[in-house]
């Protein structure tokens, strides 16, 4: 996944966390958009702006972005992935993070 992350074109990382949490201990992928699960449905137009390139979802472990991608596959959406283990594995893998909104 980190290399997915990190070749061209660039999929788009949406952080499905709340902002407290996006900001948090854990911190968050350099570059990845903050779009709170509760807030998936009534942004989907946002989503599919940024979906060109494909979508990479990311949440704590990986729940809620299991719940997210399938929001997105429903609309239509195809190029979806999830970050298996979220951002507490991509932490113990020790890959970079961003602190702070």
């Amino acid at each position: 996944m980190r290399q997915k992350l990190a070749s061209a074109p660039k999929p788009t990382v949406i952080d499905v966390r709340g902002p407290d949490e996006f900001s948090g201990e854990l911190g968050h992928i350099a570059g990845a958009v903050n779009l709170p699960l509760g807030e998936i449905d009534r942004r989907m137009d946002e989503v599919r702006a940024r979906s060109s390139d494909g979508i990479v979802l990311v949440c704590r472990t990986d729940m809620r972005s299991a719940a997210a991608r399938a929001r997105l596959v429903a609309a239509g959406l195809e190029d979806v992935t999830v970050l298996r283990g979220g951002m507490q594995r991509w932490n113990a893998l020790g890959f970079a993070v961003s602190r702070g909104s």
